[in-house]
């Protein structure tokens, strides 16, 4: 008689780093949710890790709180959803891309924070705050013929727009969609000549 044994494939253990991501992929979702009141069950059970494996990597929970906001922070995710825009798009589809990628970020950003009661963003290193500029000016550097503003310029009204479009109070009463926003940063909204900011002199009557 053959006895029929079942066996069943152990899962690959993860290497140090990988565990690592794999519970700050997990931290970030239930630190919107539940804020500092997060526990580490829920945090392991979302990675599907066994508690102690959260105290190994991290240490304690404030430390994992605190690699998670740093996780946060962090720009390449930003840069790199940014590269992945097409150089080859309209001018408007890339403004509304953008706009996309920024308030995305802004969005994730903010639903963290408010979670964690926090109200100002730990600090930044320069270099790593202007990277998504340098991002922008390559993807519109085919742009320039038809911009009366510098690149630079259009980056920071861009982020302007992004961000206040990503505050539900702001965005309320009517909710703007990308390509909405994307018009209305390449095209205005007047047909009364060079605007004020561009000239320095508002228009006369009669000139409007």
């Amino acid at each position: 008689m053959v006895e029929d044994v079942e066996t069943r494939a152990r899962a690959r253990p993860l290497a140090p780093d990988d565990r690592r991501d794999a519970i700050l992929d997990a931290v970030l979702p239930l630190i919107r949710e539940h804020g500092y009141g997060v526990s580490t069950r829920q945090i392991a059970d979302a990675a599907g890790l066994a508690e102690g494996t959260i105290f190994r990597a991290f240490g304690d929970k404030e430390s994992l709180i605190n690699a998670a906001i740093a996780r946060l922070f962090d720009p390449l995710p930003l840069l790199a959803a940014l590269r992945s825009i097409p150089f080859d798009l309209p001018l408007e589809e890339k403004v509304a891309a953008v706009i996309v990628a920024l308030g995305d970020r802004f969005t994730e950003i903010r639903s963290v924070m408010s979670g964690l009661g926090l109200r100002s963003r730990p600090p930044v290193a320069d270099a790593a705050r202007s990277q998504w500029i340098d991002v922008v000016r390559e993807l519109f550097a085919g742009d320039e013929h038809r911009l009366a503003i510098p690149i630079d310029s259009l980056a920071h009204y861009i982020r302007l727009v992004a961000f206040s479009s990503a505050l539900p109070p702001l965005n309320f009463a009517h909710e703007f969609s990308p390509a909405e926003l994307a018009d209305l940063i390449v095209f205005g909204a007047t047909r009364e000549g060079e605007p004020y900011f561009r000239t320095g002199t508002r228009p006369t009557q009669n000139e409007v």
